[in-house]
C-alpha cells in the first residue's frame, strides 16, 4: 500500500521553472507554457514622419451634482455663514481676551486673513464635492469679491445680528458672479488660437 514502484515516479528533467505558465482549467496539476507575444513595430515608409502614439483617453468623471449655477449660490450661503460665525468668534474671544470688541490692527488683521483662508479652502473644498469646475479659483475670487463688498459697504453691520443674513446673501450672490466669470474665462481659454510650437 505504501510501496512505490519505480513507474510511479516522476521523471527528473533538466527544464527550468517558468513563471508564466497557467493552468488548465479542469485539471489540477497540467499546466502548459504561454507563448510570448512580441510588439510588432511598423516602420514609417520613407519621407513620412511617424505617427504618435495616442493615449486611450481618461474616462471622464461623471458630471456635476448640481447644476454649477445653483451649486456656486449654495456654497456661497454656507461659506458666507462661516465667515459670520468665524468672525462674531473671533470678536468675541477678542472681547474675552482684551475686555474690547475689537481686537486691534496686529491681531485684528491675522484674524481676518485666517478667517479670509478657512472660508477659501471650506468653498474650494464644498465646489470641488460638488465636481463644479474650477472650484478652488471660483472659492479664491467669490471669497474677495464678498470681503470688497463687505469692507465697502456693510462694515459698519458687521457688529449687528443682521451679518447672519447680509453676510451669506452677498456671498451668494459673489460665488454665482465667481462662477461665471472663472467658466467664461476658460472658455474663451479653450477656444483661443493654438500656439504651434516647433
Amino acid at each position: 500500500m505504501g510501496d512505490q514502484t519505480p513507474d510511479d515516479e516522476p521523471e527528473p528533467t533538466l527544464e527550468l521553472p517558468s513563471l508564466f505558465r497557467r493552468r488548465r482549467r479542469g485539471t489540477v496539476g497540467a499546466t502548459r507554457a504561454e507563448e510570448p507575444v512580441t510588439p510588432t513595430v511598423t516602420a514609417p515608409s520613407p519621407g513620412r514622419r511617424a505617427e504618435p502614439v495616442r493615449r486611450a483617453p481618461r474616462a471622464k468623471r461623471a458630471g456635476p451634482l448640481l447644476p454649477p449655477s445653483v451649486a456656486a449660490p449654495l456654497t456661497g450661503l454656507v461659506v458666507g455663514l462661516l465667515g459670520a460665525v468665524l468672525t462674531y468668534g473671533g470678536l468675541q474671544g477678542c472681547e474675552l481676551v482684551r475686555g474690547t470688541d475689537s481686537c486691534g490692527d496686529g491681531p485684528g488683521g491675522l484674524l481676518l486673513l485666517a478667517i479670509l483662508v478657512v472660508m477659501v479652502i471650506a468653498g474650494g473644498g464644498l465646489l470641488a464635492w460638488l465636481r463644479v469646475p474650477d472650484p478652488r479659483s471660483t472659492s479664491f475670487l467669490g471669497v474677495g469679491l464678498t470681503a470688497v463688498v463687505v469692507v465697502v459697504a456693510l462694515l459698519e453691520k458687521l457688529f449687528s445680528a443682521w451679518m447672519f443674513v447680509v453676510v451669506p446673501l452677498v456671498a451668494a450672490a459673489a460665488y454665482l458672479l465667481a462662477w461665471w466669470v472663472s467658466s467664461r474665462l476658460v472658455e474663451q481659454l479653450d477656444d483661443g488660437p493654438g500656439v504651434d510650437v516647433r
